[in-house]
């Protein structure tokens, strides 16, 4: 059951902003993000990766999920994955994700991934924190007949209920074999498990994935957002988009909120849920319960982290021909 600690009402978002890392503003496809790339990390080769594997290097950080409207909850975490490297430091996915590609080794972190949040979600329930958790999707699993039998044995022996993972699926794209996903994502969401089609509305994104497809969720890409806080036919786009989910039966998740301006857009837009570094960036398991403590102690605050009404949004509506000069 959720418990006061999932309650987030903060009387300011500077202290949580600080405390996350702006490297992380938002994963894109296999995890890739900007940050500087340390000496010595073009040069990891697969016998490395695989050792990691080994020796248990590779560790989640999770990223809150916040409820938008009304009372302001962080409703899930989704799991995003780090490499502990002994030389080179902690690692982001984008830094060594291709490289797992290219070996064959993404599926393998996977499933890794996945197991490591679905115990660590009994490890937070056990201590009365319910959180749902979300969890990339490699699209070489769709294809395997067996994971979602594998899927369903690892919430099964640490009894979590299939309702509380959600799957992220980014790359529709490259999955040519639409039958065969269908029968892969009927077969989860027969389980209880929730689809979402991630990182929507950046570049390739197909709406026919909306209604063929069983997803339960939508998550719009930061890049979309960012253009619909300062252009107001991408905010017409935005909106759109939520509504169509909604009449479709699905949540809206807004990803890579930065800054006033896209929230005050995904509030304008009635989305559901909001993740970004202007409230929380992906932490260790210790710090996310922690952040959680942080805020249940300002529960009674009077000024919110997130608020019920955008700060007197009134973005431009250029002209077709000045759409693309809009900075």
């Amino acid at each position: 059951m959720p418990t006061q600690s999932n309650r987030l009402v903060a009387a300011n978002s500077e202290r949580s902003f600080r405390s996350c890392p702006a490297q992380d503003m938002r994963h894109v496809a296999l995890g890739l993000n900007s940050r500087r790339i340390p000496a010595g990390a073009a040069a990891l080769d697969a016998a490395e990766l695989r050792r990691a594997l080994e020796n248990q290097e590779l560790t989640l950080h999770y990223q809150p999920k916040l409820t938008v409207g009304g009372s302001t909850m962080v409703a899930g975490v989704e799991a995003l994955v780090r490499w502990n490297h002994p030389q080179l430091g902690l690692l982001l996915p984008g830094q060594f994700l291709p490289l797992a590609e290219t070996a064959g080794l993404l599926t393998e972190i996977t499933d890794f991934t996945i197991t490591e949040a679905i115990q660590q979600h009994a490890l937070w329930r056990d201590n009365g924190i319910d959180l749902s958790v979300a969890v990339n999707l490699a699209p070489a699993l769709v294809k395997d007949e067996g994971f979602p039998d594998r899927l369903i044995g690892s919430l099964r022996q640490f009894d979590v209920p299939p309702t509380r993972l959600t799957l992220d699926v980014k790359e529709m794209d490259g999955l040519s074999d639409r039958a065969l996903c269908l029968e892969a994502f009927t077969r989860l969401r027969a389980a209880g498990i929730g689809l979402a089609l991630d990182d929507y509305g950046s570049g390739l994104s197909s709406i026919m994935e909306l209604y063929r497809m069983p997803f339960t969720e939508v998550k719009i890409d930061g890049a979309l957002i960012a253009d619909a806080s300062r252009d107001e036919n991408a905010g017409i786009v935005m909106r759109a988009i939520v509504r169509l989910a909604h009449e479709l039966f699905m949540v809206v998740t807004a990803e890579g909120v930065e800054t006033q301006l896209h929230l005050d857009r995904v509030i304008f837009s009635e989305c559901d849920f909001v993740q970004g570094t202007l409230l929380c960036g992906p932490r260790p398991p210790a710090d996310v319960e922690r952040f959680l403590a942080d805020v249940a102690i300002r529960a009674s605050s009077a000024n919110p982290l997130i608020g019920s009404k955008a700060h007197s949004y009134n973005a431009p509506r250029p002209s077709c021909r000045d759409a693309k000069n809009v900075t």
